[in-house]
């Protein structure tokens, strides 16, 4: 009897810690939605999604009236008190088949090259195929693979060829560039070009390069000092918010952004609402600039709702003097009184790392389609940093199954136990 008690003993304590072990390192459930919108389809309204996000004191015609620092402020702290769950590096490799398709084909469209791949293209621990690539690069973004580095907002999928060539040069306009090519997966492959320390991606994907990056120096530039000055990662504020008005948001962007909202609960705010660029760093917005709100907002001013921009707020600043409005002296912790939304939480109550994975959305379980397993030992981004992973598979199930191999052990060894003492 003995023998059977600790047997029992032993078993309870190993399911108990196998069980903890793969929910620590469980992956995000699947989304109930992939993204439907089309590449390069012109986005002239805002998704469901969208207009329920911005609750009050949180609107455009609230926020477009502060001046830029509270503004950055404003969209800072709730870009962070709306993020309820964190992502893990793996998440950025299994969840693209989502966030990234196309018209619900769970292909993968990949940054820069827009080439449509599938999740069994996935590089692994070789050199051909897709990998994971920190738009704005870990090296000069001062993170590793969480938190900034595992946002699915800022984590994309690219040709693994490509994000070596791009490496970790910054944004910028270049002339003269040699081609920067990936000849992993479709051959002749472009995604920009590139001379001395600048890339420059082709121009149907520059938009979304410049949104993503404002994305990372609004929700991260507060925490992490080298996200705190946009010229970090771009050649100029002028040359980012060109990049803004030439590729304006497509419908894909927007289904993206609703995808990763499910997924982790906040959007990037410069997809819905581009004319926040300009705003943070005092400059005007464009006349005539398509953008999700932009036809909904002319009729209302057609009809004598006035102007709701940031007439008159200008502080006399250049594009090139971002950093007088730099996040280091408004930390989002502090939530200005001025954004007048009672309702939100002070941002240390809401750190995305107490939010257990339950939160996330219920997972489709007809439509999931789990990758293979690889060896993620490949250096995902272009910046020469080992981003190495190990990852188990689903905690939910994994614990399920270890706990059920447990409960099975038990009573074969009280039968053992039994049959011996008969």
């Amino acid at each position: 009897m003995k023998i059977l008690t600790k047997s029992i003993s032993l078993l309870i304590v190993i399911a108990i810690f196998l069980s903890a072990f793969c929910f620590n390192i469980s992956a995000t459930s699947p989304p109930s939605i992939c993204n439907t919108g089309i590449r390069h389809s012109l986005c002239d309204s805002l998704s469901d999604m969208a207009e329920a996000y911005y609750t009050a004191g949180y609107d455009y015609e609230t926020l477009s009236e502060k001046n830029s620092a509270e503004l950055l402020t404003s969209l800072r702290g709730f870009m962070k008190d709306t993020h309820t769950h964190s992502t893990s590096y793996a998440d950025c490799r299994d969840l693209p088949m989502y966030t990234d398709s196309q018209g619900n084909d769970q292909k993968i469209v990949l940054l820069y090259s827009s080439v449509s791949v599938t999740q069994d293209e996935w590089a692994g621990s070789g050199s051909v195929g897709w990998n994971r690539e920190h738009v704005w690069p870990q090296s000069l973004g001062g993170f590793k693979t969480s938190g900034a580095g595992a946002d699915l907002h800022h984590v994309r999928p690219a040709d693994y060829s490509l994000n070596g060539k791009r490496g970790n040069k910054l944004y910028g306009n270049v002339e003269g560039g040699s081609p920067v090519t990936g000849t992993s997966i479709v051959s002749g492959m472009v995604g920009g070009e590139s001379k001395d320390d600048y890339f420059e991606p082709l121009d149907n994907v520059k938009g979304d390069v410049a949104r993503i990056c404002l994305y990372v120096f609004a929700r991260y530039g507060g925490e992490i000092t080298e996200c705190s000055k946009i010229t970090n990662v771009f050649q100029s504020v002028e040359v980012l918010l060109e990049w803004c008005e030439l590729d304006p948001v497509d419908d894909w962007e927007m289904g993206r952004n609703d995808v990763v909202e499910v997924l982790q609960g906040n959007r990037n705010v410069f997809i819905d609402y581009p004319e926040y660029a300009w705003l943070l760093f005092d400059e005007e917005i464009p006349d005539g600039m398509t953008t999700p709100t932009s036809a909904s907002r002319a009729n209302n001013e057609e009809q004598g709702g006035g102007s709701n921009e940031n007439e008159g707020e200008s502080s006399g600043q250049t594009p090139s003097e971002p950093e007088t409005n730099e996040p280091e002296t408004n930390e989002p912790e502090t939530n200005a009184p001025e954004t007048n939304a009672p309702e939100t939480n002070a941002p240390e109550t809401n750190a995305p790392e107490t939010n257990a994975p339950e939160t996330s959305v219920p997972t489709d379980s007809e439509s999931v389609v789990k990758p293979t397993e690889e060896n993620n030992s490949n250096n995902d981004d272009g910046d020469g940093d080992d981003d190495s992973v190990t990852v188990v598979g689903d905690g939910c199930a994994s614990s399920v199954a270890i706990s059920s191999i447990c409960v099975v052990g038990i009573f074969g060894i009280a039968a053992i136990v039994k049959k011996k003492e008969d």
